[in-house]
């Protein structure tokens, strides 16, 4: 499709490389070969009189400022005319064979999504799931829906797009089972104390840590930083550390990792999780029946 001379096709292409800011991974990105994307860039530069991307000694490829100002316009385009094709099909998810991919922390792997997968291996044996590993760019790629479901806590979550919370869960402090440096319960002083492991993706940690540095300041001895929140809980064992973890969580490694629980010497705020969608994606009918299937868990949670 054509309009005013632009082959409107190569808005599929433009948008991959200025998200990949590389003509290989774009290729990839679009399935196709790197010539062909290599081309379409050509093509593309022509009809913009600009360069688009250049190579820069040791930064690898940059978009040029003209590129930069299409970045969310040619997104926003191709949305809408996804959310348009979408909201024309029926979709039947014991015959679809659709691929989707939610970003969520292993903590929300083991309480909601391993529930998911054996649902969907029922009602929709076909279709595809791709999890991915939460990132400090999750805001960022559901904004561009270059996710389809973001499972996050409420702290997290863009304000610019839909949101629903989905459950609460309690932090409770836990240690190794014959740790004897702490009894049921322990003081701050001595919280403060004790060795600690803590959970910290690409620096950024979790919610209730983050509570707990902003109303009592860094103080504590960090001693074991862990990417997962299932390592932090691993890590105890053996160990006279101290850990805070979801309650759900804990239950399900506290007897494999002989683990108990402590009373920590402040209460802690439960953490609200919730799923985050693109407005765009609001009405897709894929869409539609796979937030109804996390729904539908997450209230027997």
């Amino acid at each position: 499709m054509r309009f005013h001379d632009f082959d409107l096709n190569l808005l599929v292409y433009l948008d991959a490389l200025l998200a990949e800011k590389s003509v290989s991974k774009a290729a990839e990105r679009v399935s196709i070969t790197q010539p062909a994307m290599s081309e379409a860039l050509a093509r593309l530069r022509g009809f913009f009189r600009d360069d688009l991307l250049v190579h820069v000694a040791g930064r690898g490829m940059i978009i040029t400022p003209l590129a930069l100002s299409l970045v969310d316009p040619v997104r926003e385009i191709l949305l809408q005319a996804q959310a348009v094709a979408s909201a024309t099909i029926d979709f039947d998810p014991s015959k679809s064979h659709r691929k989707f991919r939610i970003m969520a922390s292993d903590y929300v792997y083991d309480i909601l999504i391993r529930r998911l997968l054996l649902q969907l291996s029922l009602e929709a044996p076909e279709v595809r799931i791709e999890v991915r590993r939460v990132t400090v760019g999750a805001a960022e790629e559901i904004k561009r829906a270059d996710l389809d479901l973001l499972i996050t806590p409420l702290g997290y979550v863009s304000k610019e797009l839909p949101c629903e919370p989905l459950w609460e869960e309690s932090i409770v402090c836990a240690v190794w089972s014959r740790n004897k440096q702490v009894g049921k319960e322990l003081s701050l002083k001595r919280y403060l104390e004790m060795g600690h492991v803590c959970r910290s993706m690409d620096g950024q940690t979790a919610e209730f840590d983050r509570w707990f540095l902003a109303h009592h300041g860094p103080k504590r001895r960090v001693e074991v930083v862990a990417p997962d929140f299932g390592m932090v809980l691993r890590a105890l064992e053996g160990t006279n550390r101290i850990a805070m973890v979801h309650l759900r969580q804990f239950r399900m490694y506290a007897k494999a990792f002989s683990l108990r629980m402590v009373k920590p010497p402040v209460d802690f705020p439960t953490v609200t999780e919730s799923m985050q969608w693109h407005q765009h994606q609001e009405h897709d009918p894929g869409l539609v029946w796979l937030r109804n299937c996390v729904r539908s868990i997450a209230g027997k949670i």
